[in-house]
């Protein structure tokens, strides 16, 4: 066939080679798409992973070799015949099998692969049969080289080319000589073959580097998560558990609920001489690792700093100075400290950029007013200021994080102070666990679906005994 028409235009030779050279590479890459979707559920296969560990054995050598071997039987399979002669990637299943596993596992492949073209005989049937077989043990020989270093994309394209050129310029014409007819399909054959084996190797090494990265980025991903796991263990644990205080002069319950692993809210209740209790809530700026360590920073002062028996103002300006000091990330804390003489009633509040309490009593709800401060860890020299109420047997007090009322549904609406109050009224018969888990309920409802945007604290405390009221100041 010297001519052919095409749209009614007379070509050569030439053209028609370049047009059959073409179709043929068309349809070798039909047929790599099938073997592509086979290599990536292969890799999908939990037993593959082995492969990426660099854990090998003679098991798993012959497992390797035999489903390589099998890919390298598709590959002749799924060839293009031209002129007598099968252009296929045969080879790629064994040179896959040597860069993965070594000589052992390309060797077996490329006897399967091998035996199986020799079986079909044909003039190209010896020479064909040992490049496959030489094509699993020189790559396997790279592998041992390499000694366990990963093989990038490029190294297996350059092994594919050489090992394909190889078979095609130097084993076919020692076995065949170097005849006219031997160049002629050579040149219509070799170079398809070289392009689609090329890119068949560089794509399987992709999608093989690709799950490596999803098995490492799992591992970490594990690894952070159990990392975390164990920091909130320790954080909460850092945490007092009022409940178990069991003092019959005040019933208190608390809960921190943090958005994620860790959290940055924190909460302390400490009965203070026998005479006084100390609650505190704080919130730190920002989110995640750096607010869990700057929490457990705070913690700690805290409750070092508590037992001196100052008053609240003067403890949060030794807190103030000790959390300024090396504070280059600029973290600040919002903190808000009560002390109740469990007597009198008389409470002294000290304040630090926190959201007011609120009071609960037979008459309604209240939100306290208090001189707001700066937070804490901003400017060293703030002073703050103590504040004074007197609270009746009876009375409920309610600190809480602006997790609660800055928390978010589908719509981007917020709780609100007007829902957590409208929630404290019809929940103020209740003792302070009962508050504090109605109010839990009523933030899930709001919420829904919605993923938690910060930590929710809230801590509750109700004074069975106490003095006559003193003036307060509400709104």
């Amino acid at each position: 066939m010297g001519r052919f028409f095409s749209g009614g235009r007379d070509l050569g030779k030439g053209a028609f080679m370049e047009h059959r050279i073409f179709s043929m590479f068309v349809d070798l890459v039909q047929n790599l798409a099938v073997l592509l979707v086979m290599a990536y559920v292969t890799t999908r296969v939990p037993r593959f992973g082995n492969l990426l560990n660099r854990r090998f054995s003679l098991k798993s050598d012959l497992l390797l070799g035999l489903v390589f071997g099998l890919i390298s039987i598709f590959g002749t399979l799924s060839a293009v015949k031209t002129s007598g002669v099968l252009a296929n990637f045969r080879d790629l299943g064994p040179a896959i099998a040597g860069l993965l596993a070594g000589p052992v596992a390309g060797g077996i492949a490329g006897l399967i692969g091998g035996a199986h073209r020799y079986l079909l005989g044909g003039i190209t049937g010896v020479p064909c049969s040992v490049a496959t077989v030489l094509a699993g043990l020189i790559c396997g020989g790279f592998y041992l080289w390499k000694r366990g270093r990963p093989i990038r994309i490029w190294e297996a394209a350059a092994m594919m080319a050489g090992v394909t050129a190889l078979h095609g310029f130097v084993i076919t014409p020692l076995v065949l000589g170097l005849s006219e007819e031997i160049r002629q399909i050579l040149r219509t054959v070799m170079p398809p073959m070289l392009l689609v084996n090329c890119a068949g190797i560089a794509l399987f090494f992709f999608i093989l580097h690709n799950l490596n990265r999803e098995r490492q980025n799992e591992a970490e991903k594990h690894r952070i998560d159990s990392e975390l796991r164990i920091a909130r263990e320790i954080q909460m644990g850092m945490l007092p558990v009022p409940s178990q205080i069991g003092d019959p002069r005040f019933a208190v319950h608390a809960v921190l609920k943090p958005a994620k692993e860790v959290g940055g809210d924190l909460y302390h209740c400490f009965i203070q001489n026998d005479a006084k209790i100390c609650l505190a809530v704080g919130d730190v700026s920002g989110k995640g690792i750096s607010a869990s360590l700057h929490m457990a920073i705070t913690q700690k002062l805290l409750k070092a700093l508590a037992q001196s028996g100052e008053e609240p103002a003067e403890l949060l300006e030794r807190l103030n100075r000790e959390l300024c000091d090396g504070n280059e990330s600029m973290m600040f804390v919002t903190l808000l400290i009560a002390f109740i003489d469990l007597e009198s009633g008389k409470t002294v509040f000290g304040n630090g950029g926190h959201n007011p309490p609120y009071r609960i009593r037979q008459g309604g709800v209240s939100r306290m007013v208090l001189e707001p401060g700066l937070a804490l860890g901003i400017r060293e020299k703030e002073v703050y200021t103590n504040q004074q109420l007197c609270l009746e047997a009876g009375d409920t007090i309610f600190l809480y994080t602006d997790g609660v009322t800055e928390a978010m549904n589908g719509r981007k609406e917020l709780f609100g102070e007007k829902r957590l109050k409208a929630v404290l009224t019809r929940l103020q018969d209740q003792e302070p666990e009962a508050i504090c888990r109605g109010v839990l309920e009523e933030i899930a409802h709001f919420v829904g679906q919605s993923e938690p945007s910060d930590d929710i604290t809230m801590l509750a405390l109700r004074l069975k005994k106490a003095g006559a009221a003193g003036p307060v100041e509400i709104r």
